[in-house]
């Protein structure tokens, strides 16, 4: 089955009202949880990180209560997951004042090509593990240089990150046989629920940078 986001999560859209009411709801929570930690920031770096964070799920809440026709959901999301990224990088830049080097530089810009070539070619489990790696190689090349709390997160994250791939790929090739066994159950939840195990944990840790 081609996936595409929104119109293929796995809960059935209604016609009316909220296109996916479940999903949303959980997103809600998301948002909420993620909008209390950026309140607590007290950098302009990790403002603007969990305000990238905050913009991502939003659009996410915002994309399970419409559906628009055409791919610019999809598109808005995957700029998104960019921002996200950047402000990742610009957070660890100010906090360790260390530019990547040149190797690290050129393996960025090929998961970037990657990225970009699966966007238009792919199926979006291929550019969200791109854009997942692109994040935790940032993660692992600057962790050494930040402090005790992250570094003991990044299990987590990875393992969690992991999770919601594997969840991924569960719902593009057995999503029409779950629908069958029950068209009224919202499997994305699934989905939603771990990320907002996973957002919480990168929040709590990441405000306090």
């Amino acid at each position: 089955m081609d996936y595409t986001f929104p119109f293929n999560t796995c809960e059935t859209p209604n016609k009316h009202g909220i296109a996916q009411p479940y999903s949303a709801l959980f997103n809600f929570f998301n948002c909420v949880i993620i909008f209390y930690f950026l309140l607590q920031t007290k950098r302009n770096y990790t403002f603007l990180l969990l305000l990238s964070i905050f913009c991502f799920e939003l659009f996410h809440l915002f994309s399970h209560i419409i559906h628009i026709p055409g791919s610019i959901q999809i598109n808005i999301t995957h700029t998104l997951t960019y921002l996200m990224n950047v402000a990742f990088f610009y957070s660890f830049y100010c906090y360790t004042n260390i530019i990547p080097n040149l190797i690290f530089v050129l393996f960025l810009i090929v998961l970037i090509g990657f990225d970009i070539y699966a966007l238009f070619n792919l199926s979006i489990v291929y550019y969200l593990l791109s854009q997942s790696v692109i994040f935790i190689s940032l993660l692992l090349y600057y962790l050494h240089l930040l402090p005790k709390f992250i570094q003991n997160s990044l299990y987590q994250i990875i393992f969690f990150v992991g999770i919601i791939i594997l969840l991924f790929l569960n719902e593009k090739y057995n999503c029409e046989k779950m629908l069958k066994l029950n068209p009224y159950f919202p499997y994305h939840i699934f989905i939603e629920i771990i990320g907002i195990i996973l957002f919480h944990i990168i929040c709590s840790n990441f405000y306090k940078l």
